[in-house]
């Protein structure tokens, strides 16, 4: 009996240490997520998890592990508010697009934004000068920067390699029990190097694995795609799947996972998807094989880059199996056979262009108000590019590879102009849309100089020279001139520029600097009373608002406040 109570006792203690070096739930509900780690963005892959926070802001956000606060970073873009927390068993968190921080946060952090007297703001912290414990509050869920709606975006990164890692690895529970969804399987012939066409396969589900009905009879060199999705239990968002494995009689062929990730990874994400059927059909169709040695941080397989030759009266077992992080799985299965002259699977024709833009070479195409020049390495590969110069437009098709720079685009200023209108001139685009489809001028960002007007990594669409003469829009949302405002928290003012954007704004009252947080989604402006306190009840409101292009707006008010004690 003493045994069998020293066994329990032994194993209670184990239980209880691993348990207490477990790492604490960033939220205090549910692990429901919205994204999952290393799904395909459009510019990146995913280094986090999102964690849906029941559609609101404002639940609080905890640290997970006790460690050291290293970075605080407040931005309109990108993470929006962001707190990175440095642990000591070699990992940092990062919790972002918050609304706001604990209040031992945000008073740092406010205090120098008024020395700083700007809202974004980046403080780093040396070690063991700002010490956070585990589970304590550090901020409360949001939905600035780049987010499209609230949730928590969390991460775990190596702190020594700066290597973002898959939070569901570290024991992050989400209950799920489905498997990855295919949509479709498509199969891509290469006719020459790099240039391919496809077709899609037709699939049969049952349950969780997908046939074909008839033997596939093809030859020559092959590539697979597909599209689909995974999903969690409770949630109906369609997210990125976790590991996808290609095997031919039996030998992994090509294949890789999620666990870890290098940020140069998210650079070259435009090379494992079928880049012309993106950017043209709008349709995301995920590659299982490159027609580039893009030395991806997370392939596990690649033999021959993922493709394969189909030799005459050879058969090809093909299994691609998809798998969630809890293990689920879906299969396609396929029997691929060697054969001449084949009538069924035909692939459409494909026009091989003889003139290639190259990468290792620079061409300037000249017009008459404007010249087009792509640089070396302006796309990955060798690509054929249409353009056309009409009535002062540059029209640029649409591309069909993926570009790594981009085009440079420089437009001559016209002469004599006074200095108002040159400062407006500015750059338009019209995107290639379907007929029929919505089509608004968009601002393209471009730096004057010597009478040019240039912009760089330009893509599809139509180009040309045009105005903003238009000033930004000020109007107040919660309060009126000569009112008092007593009771309210905060000031908050609409702000909004339809062409080229708000640029930058300053704010007093009574003459004195304040920190009015920008938030351009909602074209929202907001002072919060308790940053400052002020000597008198009369208080001056100014604003000043100025968009890319340098039209400024000003806004005066008068608003009346009983001093606080």
């Amino acid at each position: 009996m003493r045994l069998l109570y020293r066994i329990i006792l032994i194993i209670f203690i184990s239980v209880s240490n691993l348990f207490s070096q477990e790492k604490f739930s960033p939220v205090e509900i549910p692990i429901l997520l919205s994204g999952t780690f290393g799904e395909f963005r459009k510019t990146h892959f995913h280094t986090g998890i999102d964690i849906k926070t029941q559609g609101k802001e404002g639940l609080r956000v905890r640290a997970i592990d006790d460690g050291d606060l290293i970075r605080v970073k407040v931005s309109t873009s990108g993470y929006g508010k962001v707190v990175y927390i440095r642990h000591y068993d070699g990992t940092t968190s990062v919790y972002a697009h918050l609304k706001k921080f604990s209040p031992r946060i945000q008073q740092i952090i406010k205090r120098l934004q008024y020395e700083k007297k700007r809202f974004k703001i980046e403080k780093f912290f040396k070690k063991g000068e700002f010490k956070i414990k585990k589970s304590e509050i550090i901020g409360f869920s949001g939905n600035t920067g780049s987010s499209s709606g609230p949730h928590l975006h969390f991460e775990l990164r190596d702190t020594e390699k700066e290597k973002p890692l898959n939070p569901l690895k570290y024991g992050y529970f989400v209950a799920d029990t489905l498997a990855p969804r295919i949509h479709n399987l498509y199969l891509y012939k290469f006719l020459k190097e790099r240039i391919s066409n496809k077709i899609k396969i037709e699939l049969i589900k049952n349950k969780n694995l997908y046939t074909c009905n008839d033997t596939i009879k093809i030859n020559g060199t092959f590539g697979f795609g597909y599209s689909g999705y995974d999903r969690q239990n409770s949630s109906y968002n369609k997210n990125g799947i976790y590991k996808r494995e290609l095997t031919i009689n039996g030998k992994r062929f090509y294949s890789y996972k999620f666990d870890d990730l290098i940020f140069p990874d998210g650079k070259k994400i435009d090379l494992l998807i079928d880049y012309e059927a993106y950017n043209i059909d709008k349709i995301r169709i995920k590659k299982l094989y490159q027609t580039i040695d893009s030395k991806f941080s997370f392939l596990e397989n690649n033999d021959n880059r993922g493709l394969f030759k189909v030799i005459k009266d050879s058969l090809y077992n093909i299994k691609i199996i998809f798998e969630d992080i809890n293990k689920n799985k879906s299969i396609v299965s396929l029997v691929v056979k060697g054969a001449e002259n084949v009538k069924s699977y035909n692939f459409p024709e494909n026009k091989i262009e003889d003139e290639l833009y190259h990468t290792d070479m620079e061409y300037e195409r000249k017009f008459k108000d404007l010249n087009l020049v792509i640089p070396k390495n302006a796309f990955y590969e060798p690509t054929n590019l249409n353009f056309k110069y009409k009535l002062d437009t540059l029209i640029i098709e649409k591309f069909t590879k993926a570009p790594k720079k981009g085009l440079n685009l420089e437009f001559f200023l016209p002469k004599n102009l006074d200095s108002v209108y040159l400062r407006q001139t500015c750059i338009g685009k019209l995107n290639i849309n379907k007929r029929g489809k919505r089509n608004k001028i968009q601002y393209v960002f471009g730096n004057q100089k010597d009478n040019l007007i240039y912009a760089k990594s330009i893509s599809g669409g139509k180009y040309f020279l045009t105005k903003d003469t238009i000033s930004p829009s000020i109007k107040p949302i919660n309060f009126r001139n000569e009112k008092w405002v007593t009771n309210l928290s905060t000031l908050r003012i609409r702000v909004d520029d339809e062409f080229s954007g708000i640029k930058k704004y300053k704010a007093s009252i009574n003459g004195k600097w304040i920190l009015m947080e920008h938030e351009p989604k909602r074209k929202l402006l907001f002072f919060e009373f308790d940053d400052v306190k002020f000597s008198k009840t009369e208080l001056k409101l100014n604003l000043h608002v100025e968009d890319m292009v340098g039209n400024v707006k000003e806004f005066e008010a008068t608003i009346y406040r009983k001093k606080i004690k």
